[in-house]
């Protein structure tokens, strides 16, 4: 009997009959990379002249995403009135912002804008531009952080990597040389497609600062030339804008069948950050950068 006993503690103690033990705690999922977008405008670039500059870091995003060379602005074809088609997703006779320049006594920016919904979202955006005729999107109360770089193209990249740093879901980047370029010396002078070339190389170091999980739309509020020094018309030269978009969800090296818009550019970039627009606007998602009806 006393083996039999023995025997049935040993089987016991084999089979787990000593204490548990304690249980280990879970190991943490990495957190997700938040959702950044970076719209950057080129003032005044005409999509040809990315060919004829070469513009290595511009066409070298293309390349790795989603792109057109016939994207349309909006009339009037000029600075203002297009950037804030650009970040409403409205037109101009539905956002009424139809002249050129900050004049605050003629009207306000009354309709909801990107960043509006961004806001809305609890996210963080940011602006760096060049030209003060932006302090319309200031005076909203709706962007984190506002700057205009009074040094050009150089400052507005060098701020704007500063904001990356900082940490943002929106930022909004504009380049103003090669506009004022082609008012002094002409859209596709030999000055203007230098200074193309400047501006690429700004959009390179910038985008060289950003996250890797970071979506870039590249882009511009109007052409120029139909007029030499001018813009503001309804001619080709004017309205044709590049686009391309770059990110860790876009196809690569992909030329969009889709009609683009300026007007796409905040719905692109509200579906990208999951945010709202209102139901009205006119701009919609190019979902087809990201494969969406292949």
């Amino acid at each position: 009997m006393a083996y039999l006993l023995l025997l049935l503690c040993l089987f016991v103690a084999a089979c787990g009959g000593h204490s548990p033990a304690a249980p280990t705690a879970p190991v943490p999922l990495p957190t997700p990379p938040p959702r950044q977008v970076v719209i950057v405008s080129v003032d005044g670039l005409r999509p040809d002249a990315l060919v004829q500059s070469g513009a290595p870091n511009i066409q070298s995003l293309a390349a790795r995403g989603a792109y057109t060379w016939q994207a349309r602005t909006i009339m009037p074809s000029n600075t203002l009135p297009s950037h804030v088609s650009m970040l409403t997703a409205y037109l101009p006779q539905a956002h009424g912002i139809t002249w050129d320049d900050y004049l605050p006594a003629r009207g306000r920016l009354t309709v909801p804008t990107l960043f509006t919904a961004v806001r809305a979202a609890g996210m963080r955006s940011a602006m760096v531009v060049g030209k003060s005729k932006f302090d319309y999107f200031k005076d909203t109360g709706a962007v984190d952080f506002y700057a205009v770089a009074q040094g050009g193209d150089d400052d507005v990249a060098g701020q704007a990597a500063a904001q990356a740093r900082a940490g943002f879901n929106l930022m909004f980047v504009h380049l103003p040389e090669v506009d004022l370029t082609g008012h002094a010396s002409n859209w596709m002078s030999a000055s203007y497609l230098e200074r193309v070339t400047h501006a690429d190389q700004a959009v390179g170091r910038l985008v060289s600062s950003l996250p890797a999980w970071t979506t870039v739309i590249v882009t511009a509020d109007h052409g120029g030339g139909s007029r030499a020094n001018n813009h503001g018309s309804d001619d080709a030269c004017d309205m044709t804008i590049p686009w391309v978009v770059t990110g860790p969800r876009t196809l690569r090296g992909y030329q969009l069948s889709t009609p683009v818009s300026t007007t796409d550019t905040a719905a692109t970039a509200a579906w990208l950050l999951g945010v709202s627009l209102p139901p009205d606007v006119t701009g919609q998602p190019v979902t087809e950068a990201f494969g969406a009806g292949r």
